[in-house]
């Protein structure tokens, strides 16, 4: 071992988080003869490396590491050494952050492991975020899972303070703090803007943070101290619930309050708010009713509500009148129809200000949750209409499993810089600036970054890829004399498509699992269509008698048109043709029946099919199809699709014929087979 090792001479890597891995390994390699707490001992590790940050910062102390193994040293002695480093160099300093008894609890072996591993290296050189990469690492995922909580990637962190660009003096908060990610790259950016020590220290008593987990609260203190000097307001709280604050946090957390909001909140469905005292203190925890097609608060109150949903609301409280928020959101809260009573909410207390779609590989390894960011502003006076900053991100930078990815040549080699370094595939890095220098949406161009007015979102999505897809293609088709841009609902009301349900489409009933097998008569349920057809097998099968209450209900009929409207995601929107074979069949509630009735524009049940199959109609359904875990629901959205029938009625007569021939020869096949089988 060395002698001892100069704060000087600590070299940087390049891949800290793989360093943390290494010892992970080498952990789990010792842990199997040793009997330890999983929670312990990541908080312990932690701590650990608290003592190593104090050590490379605190340049008054030495020149040289404390955080070192000397040379001839036990690891007893070095255990005893480096407690003593932590009562007099850590605590001592911090005294706010640590219990008077508080020591560190790793024992002797693991202690000597880490130390042996990082003593040469230096943390605050090799990542811009350590904490956060120790995190991930040693932090077990069943402490995660539980909290809900995964630390932003640092290029996440960056890009949302750089878009929103706190000024000087003004007063930050991350209510869902976690180890305080977003307060120090604000505070990096902050420093940026002053050259004054004073005025660096001071500028971090502006930076507020609170966590409900009181050692992520306690870490996140430390941490900015350590790195800042200066003293930091971060505490231990339930943000959502601020009448439980302690005196002197309600002085200094209050409504109407903070310039600016960055925030990362726990979400999932597996950690609903149910405290019937915190719900009623939201409007978004209350139940929310379409009335005259507009979204609005009723008084009842919901049995429990989702915590990234309160956050949400959480933040507009907190925030003064042109304040800004920035939060990273799981996506379908930007374009589930049921969520939309999220966006009257919003809408009514301030301006949307930009959507940011991030990679699905964003938060992987750690978990495959799709997100987006909200940016919004605060206002008393909200415009009437106003631009929306909209960006599609593809590339972070890493692979679903963390891996980092670099930017190609052509011929598939790494792409680098002038002074040969590889460059990250990092869409984020520079999307800042790509925003504030970006055109208005123009469908006919391929745009990933675009502004659109607040007028023109359609059904309240708040989706990007929806506007470059479905939306871009719908305007394109709209300019050719060649079709006609029709929706379901106009041709509802022209009587082309038969409803009985005041505008909305028939769908089948549920006959009830007691009266499955009494008979043959086949039960058709959404795994039951498929390629256009009707599987009769079907496992769930009744009687005669059960048919015949069904019969005259649901009127099947050669010619109908069955589509999925509700399951699986991959099986909304598929369709089948109703031929002669299928008539004596009970449809699932699960399925619309569309029949074409007599016109004279030559709309007939295969045109119908063949438009209903189109990629821009199927594309249409996914972007209205409520999605949650592994259930989708289509509903009567179903409604606002628009179909491009052509012009021409010959045109349509024709592709009616081609339709019909495919389906004649699907009939033949299936005769074939039913002969058979009766020479069989």
């Amino acid at each position: 071992m060395n002698f001892q090792i100069k704060k000087a001479q600590l070299k940087k890597i390049s891949n800290l988080i793989e360093k943390f891995n290494e010892i992970n390994r080498h952990l789990y390699a010792k842990l199997k003869y040793i009997d330890t707490d999983t929670r312990t001992r990541s908080k312990e590790i932690i701590n650990l490396l608290m003592c190593k940050l104090v050590d490379e910062i605190e340049k008054s102390t030495s020149d040289y590491v404390e955080f070192s193994i000397k040379k001839g040293e036990s690891k007893e002695e070095l255990f005893q050494r480096i407690q003593l480093f932590f009562e007099e160099n850590v605590k001592a300093l911090y005294s706010e952050v640590f219990n008077e008894n508080e020591k560190i609890g790793l024992n002797k072996d693991l202690l000597y492991l880490i130390i042996k591993e990082l003593q040469e290296i230096s943390l605050i050189e090799s990542s811009k975020d350590i904490l956060n990469d120790a995190y991930e690492i040693f932090v077990s995922k069943v402490l995660k899972d539980e909290a809900g909580q995964f630390f932003t990637p640092s290029n996440v962190i960056k890009f949302m303070v750089n878009y929103l660009d706190p000024s000087l003096n003004s007063k930050i908060l991350d209510p869902a703090c976690g180890h305080g990610g977003f307060l120090l790259h604000i505070k990096d950016l902050l420093w940026e803007k002053t050259n004054d020590p004073i005025s660096k220290k001071e500028l971090i008593s502006n930076l507020f943070g609170i966590d409900k987990d009181l050692f992520l609260a306690k870490i996140c203190k430390l941490y900015l101290e350590i790195l800042s000097g200066g003293k930091s307001h971060v505490f231990c709280e339930n943000s959502l619930d601020p009448d439980s604050y302690r005196q002197p946090i309600k002085i200094l957390i209050k409504n109407d309050l903070f310039d600016y909001i960055f925030t990362n909140p726990p979400f999932g469905a597996r950690i609903p708010i149910t405290d019937k005292n915190t719900l009623k203190t939201y409007h978004l925890a209350h139940v929310w009713k379409i009335i005259g097609g507009k979204w609005e608060m009723q008084e009842q109150i919901s049995s429990q509500q989702s915590p990234q949903i309160l956050f949400i609301e959480r933040c507009v409280q907190l925030l003064r009148n042109k304040g800004k928020l920035g939060i990273i959101l799981p996506e379908g809260i930007f374009g589930n129809p049921s969520d939309r009573y999220i966006w009257e909410y919003l809408t009514s207390n301030g301006k949307v200000l930009g959507v940011v779609s991030l990679d699905q590989n964003t938060f992987q390894p750690y978990t495959c949750n799709k997100t987006s960011i909200l940016f919004f502003e605060k206002s008393s006076n909200i415009p009437n209409d106003y631009f929306i900053d909209f960006a599609i991100v593809n590339n972070v930078g890493h692979d679903k499993d963390g891996k980092i990815l670099y930017k190609l040549n052509k011929d598939g080699s790494k792409r680098t810089t002038e002074e040969g370094e590889m460059i990250i595939n990092d869409e984020l890095t520079d999307l800042h600036q790509q925003i504030k220098d970006c055109d208005q949406l123009d469908y006919r161009k391929n745009q990933n970054v675009f502004k659109i007015k607040f007028s023109q979102i359609k059904n309240g999505i708040f989706i990007p890829s929806y506007y470059t897809g479905v939306e871009r293609r719908l305007e394109s088709l709209k300019e050719k004399a060649e079709y006609i841009l029709e929706s379901i609902q106009n041709l509802v009301e022209r009587n082309i498509i038969y409803t009985n349900r005041g505008g909305y489409l028939p769908r089948g009933n549920e006959i009830g699992s007691n009266v499955y097998g009494l008979g043959e008569v086949p039960f058709i349920r959404t795994t039951e269509l498929n390629n256009w057809e009707i599987n009769l097998d079907s496992h769930k099968k009744t009687s005669e008698e059960v048919y015949f209450q069904y019969k005259d209900k649901q009127n099947i009929e050669e010619g109908d048109i069955l589509l999925v409207k509700d399951g699986g995601p991959n099986l909304i929107g598929k369709t089948a043709y109703v031929t002669s074979f299928d008539t004596k069949i009970i449809i699932q509630s699960h399925i619309y029946q569309i029949k074409v009735l007599p016109n004279d524009e030559a709309i007939d049940p295969y045109l119908l099919l063949y438009l209903l199959n189109l990629d821009i109609v199927q594309d249409q359904i996914k972007a209205i199809t409520f999605v949650q875990g592994t259930i989708a629901t289509l509903g009567n959205r179903i409604m606002e699709v628009k179909l491009p029938i052509p012009s021409d009625i010959n045109r349509r007569k024709e592709i009616s014929l081609y339709i019909k021939n495919i389906i004649d020869k699907k009939i033949e096949i299936r005769k074939e087979i039913a002969n058979l089988s009766m020479e069989l």
